[in-house]
């Protein structure tokens, strides 16, 4: 059974606006750093982080982003 988490308005227009800055400087998103700024500006959990993540992603791919997992836990920069 697959569970679809959901963003509250506020956080889904956070992300918008937050790839919109980031696109407009830059075509590569690092999407741990992204999710991690959103996260601290909003009260958002362990769960709701991975939202938060898979709209990053899903965000900067529609705005022809590069997307680099360079926050990721084991520390490798890669780029999708």
């Amino acid at each position: 059974m697959t569970m679809r988490l959901q963003l509250s308005d506020e956080v889904q227009r956070e992300v918008e606006q937050t790839i919109r800055s980031k696109a407009s400087q830059s075509l590569v998103i690092d999407l741990y750093a992204t999710a991690e700024e959103i996260r601290s500006r909003h009260d958002v959990g362990e769960v709701d982080l991975d939202a938060v993540i898979a709209t990053v992603a899903r965000l900067a791919a529609q705005c022809g982003c590069a997307v680099e997992l360079g926050g990721a836990k084991t520390g490798n920069a890669q780029s999708a």
